[in-house]
């Protein structure tokens, strides 16, 4: 064959797979590897933190050890993953230990006060509790028993029972520095607990207190008006208990206050722009001021949403008016109500067509002269006249 021949030749096309280039030898040692993996082929059992279920069963398996023995195995195990802080995995491999049959209650107990160790590091209290109580059924003087009790007992602020652990751990070893050190704990963290039980209450009866003055200065404004056509609750800030709160208050933190140098309701209102759909909020209005007074605070700079060069909403350019709607009445029933800025809050809130709602007064602040306001005031006028004869056509 020519070298021409030859070239052509190896050139050809090849039909099929290409030819691999793994040898059988390595195809085989690849094979036997991941066969390895397998727990029910494997040829030696691995070293491994994580505990695993089934090469621990091969394990009893290829040790023929009895039940005591494994257990013992597993408890080391669990120890040393103890000792490295790997607890879940501690708990994993005592509890494996436990389900092993055997007479020896030592190892028993050994087991439980040390998967309880393993539970009190990662705050699972209620496997410690039941952990020690299981040992202490079977040895009732088990002092690290009553220990982890104790300590479980702590976090779960059941002083009492931890106290009583304490106690029955130093009946047994009057010498424990540990549980002296805990019962010192235990008596910190009950005089702890009982302060801040105090304390609540005293903020308590200070609200309470506070809520009772309101009333009373609210009671001698016989004229205000509330709408209380809907049931409130309210939820106290210590308590879990829903009370019927009064009429005045609401479920935020705006609540009218009482002045106690002046003896003024401080109340938290609203000024109200419809125009822009925007707010003021004046958290403290105290009831001898005037609209003006504090319109002069709020429009002391023209608003962020006003005109800056020329803006519209300035204190000698608006009018202020509140929207009076019957208790327990429905939308077409409000009314828009004009009011002098020179009016005391307090005289206004006394006005009998004036409702306070959710215990925060608000008032309409628009512009003089303007078409939007033109516009908003013929709505309410369109309402009442619609509201009237419709009025009169059912007395007819």
């Amino acid at each position: 064959m020519s070298a021409e021949e030859a070239t052509t030749s190896t050139s050809a096309p090849i039909i099929g797979p290409a030819p691999s280039t793994v040898t059988q030898d390595e195809r085989t040692k690849q094979l036997l590897e991941d066969l390895e993996k397998i727990p029910l082929f494997m040829t030696h059992l691995p070293d491994s933190d994580e505990p695993n279920l089934a090469v621990e069963a091969l394990k009893s398996l290829a040790s023929d050890e009895p039940p005591l023995e494994v257990a013992t195995n597993l408890k080391t195990e669990g120890n040393d993953c103890f000792k490295r802080g790997k607890f879940t995995e501690a708990a994993q491999y005592y509890t494996k230990a436990l389900e092993y049959d055997h007479d020896d209650k030592s190892l028993k107990v050994s087991l439980l006060i040390n998967r309880a160790a393993a539970n009190l590091e990662l705050q699972n209290y209620g496997m410690v509790l039941h952990d020690c109580a299981d040992a202490l059924r079977i040895r009732p003087n088990t002092v690290k028993a009553l220990f982890r009790s104790a300590k479980a007992c702590i976090a779960l602020e059941k002083f009492e029972e931890a106290t009583e652990c304490c106690k029955w751990g130093l009946s047994i070893e009057p010498d424990n520095k540990e549980l002296a050190a805990l019962q010192l704990q235990v008596d910190q963290a009950i005089a702890r607990h009982e302060r801040r039980i105090k304390e609540r209450e005293e903020r308590k009866r200070q609200k309470d207190l506070i809520r009772e003055q309101i009333k009373q200065a609210i009671e001698i404004r016989s004229d205000l008006v509330f709408d209380t056509s809907s049931d409130k609750k309210k939820r106290t800030e210590d308590e879990d208990l829903a009370v019927v709160s009064y009429p005045w208050e609401n479920d935020s933190a705006r609540q009218v206050e009482l002045d106690q140098h002046t003896g003024h309701l401080l109340w938290p209102v609203f000024f109200l722009y419809p125009e822009s759909k925007e707010s003021d909020f004046v958290e403290k209005f105290d009831e001898s001021l005037t609209l003006r007074d504090m319109l002069q605070e709020v429009l002391a700079e023209p608003p962020h949403w006003d005109d800056r060069q020329r803006p519209k909403y300035t204190l000698d350019n608006v009018d202020t008016y509140f929207l009076s709607r019957p208790v327990g009445g429905f939308d077409e029933d409000e009314r828009l109500v004009k009011v002098s800025m020179d009016a005391r809050l307090g005289i206004i809130l006394n006005n009998e067509k004036y409702v306070i709602r959710d215990g925060i007064p608000s008032f309409v602040v628009l512009p003089r002269n303007d078409p939007f306001t033109t516009q908003f005031i013929d709505r309410y006028r369109k309402l009442r006249q619609t509201q009237e004869a419709a009025s009169k056509r059912t007395s007819n």
